[in-house]
């Protein structure tokens, strides 16, 4: 009996790594590892790139994405992307965008949720919507503007 009890503390405590190693997964970079979705509060915690950038079809979305970034913000809820350059973002939901992006990206803010940008290189950023739209221009940076 005693060697019973023993054997099923050492299945349980293999299984808990294996499920604590699949949520720790998160901090892996690889870009066939999906973790795309962050907590905004937290920020971005996980980086992805490409099609692997997705937000969720409701709630929150955070994503530090690396590269080839083509993101949209499209629902209720509030999105925070961090992105290298050639980010094309567009926020067409009622959330809000915090966006931080690198040289020669573009912003499309059309939805009615507030946009609030930082631009780290060159940009271009529309805001043709509804919400607040504030645009943060690095020293250095040129940052074209429409409707800002």
């Amino acid at each position: 009996m005693r060697q019973h009890v023993r054997t099923h503390h050492v299945v349980a405590l293999l299984l808990l790594a294996l499920l604590w190693g699949g949520i720790a997964a998160c901090g892996d970079d690889t870009p066939e590892h999906d973790c795309a979705i962050g907590d905004p509060i937290e920020g971005p915690t996980c980086e992805c790139d490409g099609a692997d950038c997705v937000c969720p079809s409701s709630g929150d979305c955070a994503i530090f994405c690396v590269a080839d970034c083509d993101l949209q913000c499209a629902g209720s809820g509030s999105c925070d992307f961090d992105c290298g350059p050639d980010c094309d973002i567009a926020c067409t939901g009622s959330g809000n965008c915090a966006l931080t992006v690198g040289h020669g990206s573009t912003v499309d803010c059309t939805g009615s949720g507030d946009c609030d940008v930082v631009c780290r290189g060159d940009c271009d950023v529309r805001c043709p919507g509804s919400g607040d739209c504030v645009v943060h221009c690095e020293p250095g940076a040129v940052c074209t503007t429409d409707g800002a």
